[in-house]
């Protein structure tokens, strides 16, 4: 009888336990890294820190910091508005896809024809 009730309550033990369920899915919040750029030009690679964006989901705003300031931008350093609709966020009239790989958050503009894909890593 014993072991028949050390077995009920291991098995017990089994089916209270479930895999961890706190992985969360990536959010647009927070502060992401350019880190690459693919677009007509030729692909570009930037450092962590160069450009960074801020996404502020509460204000709709994305404050966006170049160092240093060169000649290939998406956007200038400042704040704009943004919107989100489905998987489409329209940042100064431009609508971008947006969608994660792992850790990984890509913009896209039309990249069939050319338009740029912008690649970022969380900070």
């Amino acid at each position: 009888m014993r072991k028949l009730l050390c077995l009920i309550c291991v098995g017990l033990l089994f089916l209270s336990c479930n895999e961890d369920d706190s992985s969360t899915e990536p959010t647009l919040a927070g502060t992401w890294n350019l880190v690459n750029v693919t677009c007509e030009c030729a692909p570009v690679d930037f450092e962590v820190g160069e450009h960074v964006w801020n996404f502020n989901l509460a204000t709709n705003q994305v404050h966006v910091s170049n160092n240093p300031d060169e000649d290939l931008q998406i956007l200038d350093t400042g704040s704009y508005s943004f919107s989100i609709t489905d998987s489409t966020i329209t940042i100064t009239s431009i609508p971008f896809d947006y969608f994660f790989e792992g850790e990984v958050l890509y913009l896209t503009d039309e990249p069939e024809v050319d338009g740029p894909a912008l690649e970022f890593i969380r900070e």
